[in-house]
């Protein structure tokens, strides 16, 4: 059930950042054709365009920490016994959720400070700024709760991807044998 529910999640990121990017490309071309076409481009391509790239970038930052692949610090990762790795997981994926949730609020809160002022976009007429931002508490909580099942499910992780002690170690198999 958990399992389903994840993959709901990263098929509507994928989704939703495909999408933003495939408009974006159109959105840009249009703007280029018509410049060349002499009527002056499309004002608001490009406004619209940096949203959409600000909206497929963090979705993919999302989707990253679906597969596994996110910074954290690896310099300790030796010093531990391997008895204790399981243990560390758990807590690693805590401390992300942790600060994930605190990002989520601190961002819902920038998004509702927003809606109360009442801004509207500059050059995308009639559009609240805060909708634009809505984005961020999205995938803080996107990834608090993802990073909540891998902390209590371990069966659900997926594994760490590009951590690069991995890729040293492969490397060092590879070249010099051993």
């Amino acid at each position: 059930m958990i399992k389903k529910i994840l993959d709901g999640i990263s098929f509507a990121e994928k989704l939703l950042g495909g999408t933003a990017f495939a408009v974006l490309t159109i959105l840009m071309a249009l703007d280029v054709f018509s410049r060349e076409l002499g009527t002056g481009g499309v004002a608001w391509a490009q406004k619209g365009a940096i949203i959409l790239m600000i909206w497929g970038g963090i979705i993919g930052a999302s989707l990253t920490s679906a597969k596994g692949g996110h910074l954290r610090p690896e310099i300790a990762d030796k010093l531990w016994p391997e008895s204790m790795k399981p243990f560390l997981k758990v807590i690693e994926h805590l401390i992300v959720t942790a600060f994930c949730v605190l990002m989520f609020y601190l961002s819902l809160k920038n998004v509702d400070t927003n809606r109360g002022m009442g801004d509207i976009h500059p050059v995308l007429d009639g559009l609240p700024i805060w909708t634009i931002m809505t984005i961020f508490p999205y995938v803080f909580a996107s990834m608090a709760f993802r990073h909540f099942i891998f902390a209590i499910m371990p069966n659900m992780r997926p594994d760490d991807y590009g951590e690069i002690s991995n890729v040293l170690d492969e490397f060092e198999k590879e070249e010099v044998g051993y």
